[in-house]
């Protein structure tokens, strides 16, 4: 059985008669729904518990517009080219005009802006206060995984230039992780007390995991890209562990495409699957790994923790925030199959240690890391005049 945002205990009644307009390039309007269907709508979602939710708006380009940037910046590789047009100044000057007009025509209607992430800003100026929720920053992205910020020195320098001002023009500005606080403090000159990192919620998880069955050794991996996600040194790793753990099994969920040649035993490469199906393979796993060699947050770990599920993550970005080593599941090293895999082999031959790692990492993700629990640490630390 899998859930959504837990009741909360209470209302706050300093914040029960706040309003928010909320804009996100992707669109949330569906966090009216029971269970949303992703981690941008939930927010919304847990804060209309506790606040109003006047609407939400999403900023749009024309058409044309929108096709020239795809022009303007051609690139032979796919990845780069979305990349660098998403990136691109002239795109976010337009978006922030829309979400300007976009709030603008409701600005009677609320108190405050909460948008998502930083690809533009809400108005320039913005019709009113604005608080920013993100996971990541581009500074970083450009350090840990410059493939993903493909742009030349000058424009990576004016796109820093850009999102920094999106960052100290906001009243409040929340991260998922204290490793991307540190970003907005230290790379952007950001006030350290109009920063606050605050974590991201669940999207699905088991109200209880007593009587989960950790006899099986099957590992569970979810992710896309493939590559950036480990998938080559899971692939590497696995051959380890089979060789010593005839009887493992490895699940490949998420992936776009077919799979790659010369798996190996033991692997069973299903790639897209739905919610349904993907709660369905958390409940039969015993083991979660993602050696991923980039992710601001891991989201996906949640998720799995939320299932009972022991974690093995790599020791970078905010994993460490995430997984506690030797508590809810195992940190090695990025691109260490070696260390994968005798963190594999540990729990996957010891259902004892991981059914109490399991269980510990359920009860973090129920205890402190659901939407609800969020939505209060970001409305706690919103400024008195605002609430």
């Amino acid at each position: 059985m899998t859930g959504g945002p837990v009741a909360p205990e209470s209302v706050d009644e300093n914040t029960a008669g706040l309003r928010i307009a909320g804009v996100s390039l992707t669109d949330v309007s569906d966090f009216r729904q029971p269970v949303p269907p992703g981690k941008w709508s939930q927010i919304f979602s847990a804060l209309a518990q506790r606040a109003t939710i006047v609407g939400t708006v999403s900023p749009e380009l024309p058409r044309s517009f929108a096709c020239l940037g795809y022009a303007r910046n051609f690139y032979p590789s796919k990845e780069r080219w979305l990349a660098q047009t998403g990136l691109d100044l002239r795109r976010a000057a337009k978006l922030t005009a829309s979400a300007g007009r976009r709030l603008g025509s409701m600005r009677e209607s609320y108190d405050l802006i909460l948008q998502l992430q930083t690809l533009f800003a809400p108005g320039s100026p913005a019709p009113a206060p604005y608080v920013i929720y993100t996971d990541n920053t581009f500074a970083l992205t450009r350090r840990f995984y410059p493939e993903w910020a493909p742009l030349t020195p000058r424009r990576a320098a004016a796109w820093r230039g850009f999102e920094a001002d999106v960052c100290r023009a906001a009243l409040r500005v929340f991260t998922f992780s204290e490793f991307a606080r540190s970003s907005v403090v230290d790379d952007y000159g950001c006030d350290p007390l109009r920063v606050a990192a605050i974590g991201a919620g669940a999207n699905q998880f088991a109200p209880s995991v007593a009587g989960k069955d950790y006899s099986r050794p099957l590992a569970l991996f979810v992710g896309r890209p493939f590559g950036l996600k480990g998938g080559p040194t899971l692939l590497e790793a696995w051959a380890t562990v089979r060789a010593r753990l005839p009887g493992a099994e490895l699940i490949v969920a998420g992936p776009r495409g077919a799979a790659p040649s010369g798996l190996g035993p033991g692997i069973t490469w299903l790639g897209r699957v739905d919610r349904s199906a993907l709660a369905r393979l958390y409940t039969e796993a015993s083991v979660f790994v993602l050696p991923t060699m980039y992710d601001a947050w891991g989201h996906v770990f949640l998720e799995a923790m939320g299932h009972g599920l022991p974690c093995i993550g790599t020791n970078i970005c905010a994993i460490p925030e995430i997984i506690d080593d030797g508590a809810t599941g195992r940190l090695v090293p990025r691109g260490d199959p070696r260390s994968l895999a005798d963190a594999l082999l540990e729990l996957l031959t010891d259902p004892e240690l991981a059914r109490r790692m399991g269980a510990a990492a359920h009860a973090k993700v129920r205890e402190r890391m659901t939407w609800n629990h969020v939505a209060e640490r970001l409305l706690g630390e919103l400024p008195d005049r605002v609430v």
